[in-house]
This record gives structure tokens, C-alpha cells and sequence, in this order.
């Protein structure tokens, strides 16, 4: 494998793992809300915090993170990883 190739795989997989991990989240999490009648006073899945302050103020709530922080992750991540397969 040349350098050129290397270049372009690591970013590639480093942004394959983590849009795998979202999509891993994203359908665990609608399997076990599913599983519960969407109670969302159950908190399910990886801590999500609102900015880059890791304090309980700005946690994100289990509904929020459902319709929207997973959601948004997907989108981001499989964007990426598309981008990453066609440079």
C-alpha cells in the first residue's frame, strides 16, 4: 500500500467506526423504545451533552436524543463517510 492510498483509507475507516457506532445507537435505540412503548423516562444509550461542557445542566434529554442527537449523528457521520469513499 502506497502512502497516497494510507492518506486516504485511515481517514476513512476512523470515520466508518464512528458513523457504525451511530447507526449501532440510532437501531438499538429505537428497538428498546419500541420494546417500551416510547417511554422516554428511560434513559437509554451513551451519555449525549449539549456543547462541549460535560455537566449535568447540559445533558440531553432520552426524547431529545431520540428525534434529534442520533438522528443528526447519522446524518453527519454517514455524510462524511460517503465524502471519505468518493475523494
Amino acid at each position: 500500500m502506497s502512502k497516497d492510498q494510507f492518506e486516504l483509507w485511515l481517514p476513512f475507516c476512523v470515520v466508518g467506526g464512528i458513523c457504525a457506532c451511530c447507526w449501532y445507537w440510532c437501531i438499538t435505540s429505537i428497538i428498546f423504545y419500541r420494546n417500551n412503548g416510547f417511554d422516554f423516562s428511560k434513559e437509554f444509550g451513551p451519555k449525549i451533552y449539549w456543547g462541549r461542557y460535560a455537566h449535568d445542566r447540559f445533558l440531553v434529554k432520552p426524547k431529545a436524543k431520540f428525534f434529534i442527537a442520533l438522528p443528526f449523528a447519522v446524518a453527519i457521520s454517514s455524510f462524511l463517510t460517503i465524502f471519505f469513499a468518493l475523494v
